[in-house]
């Protein structure tokens, strides 16, 4: 053996004895691998991607559906409460006997009705909630894959500049040695030319997602639901099929709460210990009846003066106003403009009226009765066949309006 090589393992052998021997395996790192420009486009293209925006529709359209659907078995009972009302009127001036059994079962089973339609109704609400948290968590999804994107991106051009910094320094180096005369100086790394660490893109998704549900988690129940236009649509046809074109207002949007988050809502069915009375009344109200003023909607839009065919409401000052009327008179600018409503001082903004508006369906349902009204006068037609008719011109509508929208 040379001596060479013996002198390299007595070296060897030194070293080893000097180096204490490791006590256990080294920790474990883990693996880390930035996003390539594949993986970035792939993110990119999810972040845009339409088919969540086909989904918020659908949930959207679902709310509507619920409200229609309170709204047309809450129609359908009052025209048979009405019937009955009318039934009990013939028979005021006749012998109590005379048909009284028979109306007796059916304000039973109207009662009963009520009833069924209150519990369907509640569970309708319910079931509208759920809607718009599921909305809400698909909007907010969409925006945190959106903040990944962006964070990612960021990151790749922070890298991109750290490197050719490093390259930058790296040439001023070798020309500074070469000038000098100087052996080109070897490459090395100091502290700020190593890279950040590589942030896991799931563990950012599930952190951002889980601040996203947390956040809307504090909201009250008013911030969740009262101020969304979904929930104030169906609120809105819900009242006016319980209450009636002649009824009271639609209470404030900070009323339709209780303080323990509970909502309150409408019945229709009789309190229990009241029964209702074969005649009509008299015009005596009971202490628990409270003197509300009478809500009046116009039928025609305050700006083109015509019969409404789209209302659209809004969520700040309830007024209404046609749809084309409305767009028409917002600017395109991002300057706010007053109410056009006498009076009103909410401002408006052209860029806001996708969440400041909505389809007003509850003002649809009366425009759809007045020409149901209009088309029945005169004729001899029963509950069943209205109630029909009713429905009939409500799907007619709904069409309609949907063929519009595809159009423009």
């Amino acid at each position: 053996m040379s001596r060479r090589l013996v002198s390299r393992a007595k070296s060897s052998a030194v070293n080893e004895s000097a180096t204490p021997a490791p006590s256990g395996p080294p920790e474990y790192e883990l693996l880390e691998y930035p996003l390539d420009d594949d993986a970035r486009h792939a993110l990119e293209q999810l972040s845009t991607n339409r088919k969540q925006s086909r989904y918020i529709r659908n949930l959207k359209a679902s709310t509507t559906s619920l409200g229609n659907v309170v709204g047309d078995i809450q129609e359908h009972y009052f025209k048979r409460r009405a019937h009955l009302e009318k039934q009990k009127r013939r028979l005021k001036d006749k012998p109590a006997e005379d048909g009284e059994e028979e109306l007796d079962k059916l304000e039973e089973t109207l009662d009963d009705l009520a009833r069924q339609i209150d519990d369907a109704s509640r569970e309708a609400e319910a079931k509208l909630r759920l809607l718009i948290d599921h909305q809400f968590a698909l909007e907010d999804e969409g925006k945190v894959i959106g903040e990944i994107y962006t964070d990612v991106t960021n990151a790749q051009a922070q890298e991109n500049t750290r490197q050719l910094q490093k390259e930058r320094r790296r040439q001023e180096a070798i020309e500074i040695a070469q000038s000098n005369g100087d052996p080109i100086p070897p490459e090395e790394e100091d502290e700020d030319d190593k890279p950040p660490a590589v942030q896991s893109t799931l563990d950012s998704l599930h952190a951002r997602q889980e601040d996203k549900l947390s956040e809307y988690q504090q909201l009250s129940v008013h911030q969740r639901y009262g101020v969304n236009n979904e929930y104030a649509t169906f609120k809105k046809l819900w009242h006016d099929a319980a209450q009636g074109e002649d009824g009271p207002p639609l209470p404030d949007a900070s009323r339709w709460f209780a303080a323990d988050g509970a909502p309150v809502l409408p019945t229709v069915a009789p309190r229990a210990g009241q029964r209702r009375s074969r005649t009509v009344d008299g015009g005596n109200n009971s202490d628990d009846d409270i003197a509300v003023a009478r809500e009046v909607t116009s039928l025609r839009c305050p700006l083109s003066l015509q019969e409404f065919v789209e209302p659209y409401s809004n969520r700040k000052c309830k007024h209404t106003f046609e749809k084309s009327a409305i767009l028409d008179y917002l600017p395109t600018s991002n300057a706010g403009v007053q109410c056009p409503q006498t009076g009103c001082s909410q401002l408006f903004k052209h860029a806001d009226f996708a969440r400041d508006f909505y389809l007003d369906h509850a003002l649809l349902r009366r425009l759809q009765r007045k020409n149901v009204q209009s088309r029945v006068d005169g004729m001899d037609m029963d509950v069943e066949e209205d109630t029909k008719m009713s429905i009939d011109l409500q799907v007619s509508s709904q069409k309609s309006i949907k063929r519009r929208r595809r159009d423009s």
